[in-house]
């Protein structure tokens, strides 16, 4: 909710500087560097569905304090300490539903991953509604109050669903135990990285993008929220689909396919930011290229070692890179702009991750295609 609107809640409500308002977006992401070990610790002393609960309510407390009246150095501590929980929460999720998903992990995983976008893409949307309806301090509680409920809700609904322990686990499928054979490191980089790249992309979507049309074309704060909400409802509506193509056809096809759409769209967004109804447009594609490449790096990421670490591992490498993505964003336009970027700033950054992301999909399929032809 909070990402496309950090300028009303940090800037105005802070005196946060527009740097600081995009470290926001992604300072929580350094707790993928503890939630991995973390993970790793509990994962034979506690099940997924502890880990969920657990996760679940301690990411509703770190809300709610957030929508106290602060400052913003203390905010973004617990921002930051709010992405261990997240990757809690993610990876044990996945855990459940991969281990129930019978021969058909892309499509279950794909299915599973809609929930999860729908909320990302309703609370874009829903945060721009709210800083329209709610002026000054009460956005902030507003905004930060209903994620607290809602993670609390999750915790809550984990705890009362006593059967979730009870469902049979089941092994990866044949085909993909078959994809799977070579060593750790060979199969986990892939998707690994693909992760990164990914959403280092998005961080520039849902932080550095809705700077730029807020600060440099003066976008209202609901335009905003729907144009960055547009993509992640697509993508939830697209991953269960896509993963029945994973399951169909591979997910390595599914990658480059939506890899070289996506990075296209990406670079036609400089082009496209002036006029709001062709932005959509291009935002439209970006969701729906979006959909095939989580779902693809998600079956591959099962395919390379199926258990909760290495989903951890996954959400835990694209986390990273979405501060990367962030950090260096910030870096990028501080160096070609200064303290005001122009709009030119902000489209050559554009362009550099579009094709950042194009040269991680060349690679990245090359190698899958030499792991394939060694294995035969």
């Amino acid at each position: 909710m909070a990402a496309p609107v950090v300028k009303e809640l940090l800037v105005d409500r802070y005196g946060a500087s527009a740097p600081e308002a995009q470290i926001f977006n992604g300072i929580n992401l350094l707790g993928a560097l503890v939630a991995v070990p973390l993970l790793w610790a509990v994962r034979r002393t506690w099940g997924s569905r502890t880990v969920l609960i657990a996760a679940s309510l301690a990411d509703g407390v770190l809300l709610a304090v957030m929508a106290l009246p602060l400052g913003i150095g203390w905010t973004l501590a617990l921002r930051c300490l709010e992405g261990v929980t997240d990757v809690l929460v993610f990876a044990a999720l996945f855990d459940i539903v991969r281990g129930r998903s019978v021969g058909r992990v892309g499509v279950g995983l794909g299915i599973a991953s809609s929930p999860l976008l729908i909320g990302l893409g309703l609370g874009a949307v829903l945060g721009g509604v709210v800083v329209r309806q709610v002026q000054g301090v009460g956005s902030a509680m507003w905004l930060f109050g209903v994620s607290a409920a809602l993670s609390a809700l999750v915790g809550i609904l984990a705890w009362r669903w006593r059967r979730m322990d009870s469902f049979p686990r089941v092994p990866v499928r044949a085909a993909d135990e078959s994809t799977a054979s070579g060593s750790t490191t060979e199969r986990v980089w892939p998707p690994l990285a693909m992760a990164f790249v990914d959403r280092a992309t998005g961080g520039l979507l849902t932080g550095t993008l809705p700077i730029a049309l807020a600060q440099v074309l003066g976008y209202s704060p609901l335009v905003r929220g729907v144009l960055v909400g547009l993509p992640l409802l697509l993508m939830a509506l697209g991953t269960g689909p896509c993963g029945w193509l994973c399951d169909l056809f591979g997910a390595k096809r599914v990658r480059l396919i939506s890899g070289l759409s996506y990075a296209a769209s990406f670079a036609l967004l400089p082009v496209a930011s002036a006029n709001p109804a062709v932005l959509g447009l291009v935002m439209l594609i970006v969701g729906v290229s979006a959909s095939g490449l989580f779902a693809s790096s998600v079956s591959l990421t099962v395919q390379s070692g199926a258990s909760a670490v290495t989903l951890g591992a996954f959400r835990a490498s694209g986390d990273i890179g979405f501060l990367s993505g962030t950090v260096l964003s910030v870096l990028l336009l501080a160096s070609l702009g200064g303290t005001e970027p122009t709009f030119a700033d902000y489209s050559t950054v554009l362009i550099v991750f579009a094709v950042l992301h194009l040269m991680t999909t060349a690679v990245v399929t090359i190698a899958l295609s030499r792991g394939e032809t060694a294995r035969a």
